[in-house]
């Protein structure tokens, strides 16, 4: 990183323009391969370039030939990068050349990335992470970077590196993702807490600070609730006032023989292996019934009340479908026939046999 030089004004402008020469050309490229439905040859891709380089310089002499002569000295102070014509030996080397000068932008301002990611350490993410972020955003910058606006690429840059760093801090320092709103206004509370602080000289009370932050103190609790960090169920615990490492009788244990959350905090529920596979059983129950006729479903969904959880009587069932009780019985005798047929509900009973 230290071993490449910084970049004049006047070369950043050389290699900004040869990566707009890149980035020209490939979504050329990317539009031709969409109408084609693959990827086009150096040919087509090198015709279809030299098709719209074509119309852009029709279009520039039209422009020329209506604007002053004044127009005209200022248009050829910069002398055109490419020929008229591109053939394709000049496609791929001036492909090569623009990718160079892509590399060597980013790794001459790699520096500033370390800069700003210094400034974002210890928020969840380790410092090689938001370097790595950073770069992205400087990859980002460096593709939209208009050298003609007369600024430097670094001034460019900053705001690229630091919104991809943030953005990154939001998506992935925390264990259950905030959304990027709640993050921003997350960190307005920490902002306004050491104002507020700094001004009254002691820490402030939810009021003054939910009235600062124009919320109310029910808001302003909620989100100090979901900043707190997640904690894991193996985090030793210290219980009853005894040190980590102790125990009274036996029990579970921690892998160094800690007592863990999960000893002192027992979950009556099912076990995500549960629901996952009740999720599955409903999936499968689904698939079955869907052998049955129309009519065959509705009845048996309704008399187990698989479709509100509440199950019916066969007369009630004969009223929604103004039939009489002993003919909804047949339904649901055939339809219940049909699902106790083993080349129907064999899925059905891999779920009996691991139980």
């Amino acid at each position: 990183m230290g071993n490449h030089e910084l970049l004049r004004a006047s070369e950043e402008i050389v290699l900004a323009r040869q990566i707009r020469i890149l980035l020209q050309w490939e979504e050329i490229r990317e539009g031709l391969e969409s109408n084609l439905e693959r990827p086009p040859s150096y040919l087509e891709w090198c015709n279809a370039i030299n098709e719209k380089r074509a119309k852009e310089m029709e279009f520039e002499a039209e422009e020329t030939a209506d604007s002053d002569n004044t127009f005209q000295v200022a248009a050829e102070v910069t002398p055109p990068l490419l020929p008229d014509v591109i053939d394709v030996p000049l496609l791929k080397k001036q492909v090569r050349k623009s990718k160079k000068a892509k590399r060597a932008m980013i790794e001459s301002n790699l520096r500033l990335v370390v800069s700003i990611a210094k400034r974002y350490q210890h928020r969840g993410l380790s410092f090689q992470d938001l370097c790595q972020e950073g770069t992205l955003g400087l990859m980002k910058a460096t593709e939209k970077f208009d050298p003609d606006k007369g600024f430097r690429l670094s001034t460019y840059a900053t705001w690229w590196i630091k919104q991809s760093i943030m953005r990154a801090i939001a998506d992935q320092s925390r264990t259950i993702r905030l959304p990027v709103h709640v993050h921003d206004q997350l960190n307005a509370i920490k902002k306004n807490t050491r104002e507020l602080s700094n001004t009254l000289g002691r820490n402030p009370t939810h009021d003054e600070l939910a009235t600062t932050m124009g919320m109310t103190v029910e808001k302003l609790r909620f989100l100090e609730s979901a900043s707190k960090p997640a904690v894991s169920f193996e985090s030793p615990r210290n219980v009853g006032g005894r040190a980590k490492g102790s125990s009274a009788g036996g029990g579970a244990s921690g892998p160094n023989g800690d007592v863990t959350l999960l000893d002192s905090i027992k979950d009556l529920g099912p076990s995500p292996a549960e629901l996952t596979e009740s999720a599955m059983l409903k999936d499968d129950v689904e698939k079955l019934l869907c052998t049955l006729s129309e009519r065959e479903q509705q009845v048996v969904k309704m008399r187990f009340g698989l479709d509100d959880g509440k199950a019916k009587t066969l007369e009630e069932i004969g009223n929604v479908f103004s039939v009489t009780r002993e003919r909804i019985r047949q339904i649901e005798a055939r339809a219940l026939h049909k699902l106790r047929q083993p080349y129907r509900n064999h899925k059905l009973r891999e779920y009996l046999e691991t139980e």
